[in-house]
């Protein structure tokens, strides 16, 4: 197995795959679970405990000493925060969690799936890592839209958008005073090739990336505007 992962590789593209046919089959069986409301309940809890072990495994990998470094260590990414997200979704379904995990996985999380910020392949423990953590990301939000019938509306959009982008300024603040890179806000570039590099030079970037992310958050927003036009 190769050390090094390359986005667009045999490696990445498998991943994918494998990603996707997890996600089928666990929104599948949650579906399948309907009429036993026990054990759905009890598959309900197993993914959000899973997204909290994920959030563990990979805080506490890079928390390691020997590993340790201020500028990635930390649980600060929105990745990170959204398996916190995900569970709390699952668990006890407070609409305004459900929302951000909508919007925080699809508008976000995706690109971590498309265009990874991941430099070790399959032979490192680091890419089991990411894609254990990301992947629990998946299954929440599918849960939640299939299994919760979860529709956003524009009061959830303001929101998590306000969330979202007052998030994001503290990040921009703080990768600004320490050089660090969370959240994508700082000076440095993502590992692999990211739809990032097109933004500009710093920190004009981070603007652009703000206005992208809203509109990104908008567009999710059209499968459900028209519904909430007609309830109103």
């Amino acid at each position: 197995m190769s050390e090094v992962f390359h986005v667009g590789s045999t490696t990445h593209l498998l991943t994918l795959l494998i990603c996707g046919l997890l996600g089928a089959a666990i929104t599948w069986k949650g579906k399948a679970l309907a009429a036993n409301a026990q054990r759905q309940l009890a598959l309900r809890h197993a993914i959000a405990l899973g997204c909290l072990a994920a959030w563990v495994l990979n805080t506490g990998f890079w928390l390691v000493p020997s590993r340790f470094s201020w500028d990635q260590a930390l649980p600060l990414q929105f990745c990170n925060l959204a398996n916190l997200v995900s569970a709390l979704a699952l668990w006890k379904k407070p609409r305004w969690a459900q929302s951000l995990l909508y919007f925080w996985a699809l508008g976000l999380s995706t690109w971590a799936f498309l265009t990874p910020s991941l430099a070790a392949g399959p032979a490192l423990v680091e890419f089991w890592i990411f894609w254990i953590y990301h992947i629990f990301i998946l299954f929440a939000v599918l849960w939640c839209l299939v299994i919760d019938r979860f529709r956003p509306t524009w009061r959830d959009f303001r929101l998590s958008l306000a969330i979202t982008l007052g998030y994001l300024a503290i990040l921009f603040i703080l990768d600004r005073i320490t050089g660090w890179n969370y959240g994508f806000a700082g000076e440095a570039k993502p590992l692999q090739p990211s739809p990032i590099d097109g933004l500009g030079p710093y920190p004009i970037r981070v603007l652009w990336l703000a206005l992208i992310g809203t509109a990104v958050f908008a567009l999710l927003m059209l499968p459900f505007s028209r519904k909430e036009k007609a309830d109103s």
